[in-house]
């Protein structure tokens, strides 16, 4: 029998003319990837010219994050001290509830978090409306 191993990956681009981060999770979700990723993006010299973020989840599973939301809402509050509007892209029922879920908890305690199924609505969502061609292309990239 063989024995698939299905990692989180995790890729991003910062526009800088924009102010946005675009960032691309695929696999099976793992904390460990995640505050990874973090730390390399948040290390990165253009992260202070940043206010506006995509994170497109459409191909990933998030059954982990959601059995251990907690953690991350905990880490989020301790490590990444900066404010901006992060859009979630998802397009799949499960994902779509995980999402609002940590959305109504983040948004309680005063930050912007917002999920949509769609590039064109995630830009709307930033001010950016127009830019679907230059984010799509930059998503297929990552």
């Amino acid at each position: 029998m063989w024995k698939i191993n299905i990692r989180m990956n995790t890729s991003y681009k910062i526009i800088k003319e924009h102010g946005l981060l675009v960032q691309k999770y695929t696999g099976v979700f793992c904390f460990d990837e995640l505050f990874d990723h973090i730390k390399i993006v948040v290390t990165n010299p253009d992260w202070k010219d940043v206010r506006k973020i995509i994170t497109d989840l459409r191909d990933i599973n998030l059954d982990a994050f959601y059995d251990n939301m907690d953690l991350f809402l905990k880490y989020r509050d301790n490590n990444i001290k900066k404010s901006y509007l992060n859009v979630f892209i998802v397009d799949k029922p499960l994902p779509t509830a995980i999402v609002h879920m940590y959305k109504e908890q983040l948004n309680s305690e005063k930050y912007q978090y917002e999920y949509c199924s769609t590039v064109e609505y995630a830009l709307a969502f930033v001010g950016l409306a127009g830019f679907e061609e230059e984010i799509d292309a930059a998503l297929d990239k990552l």
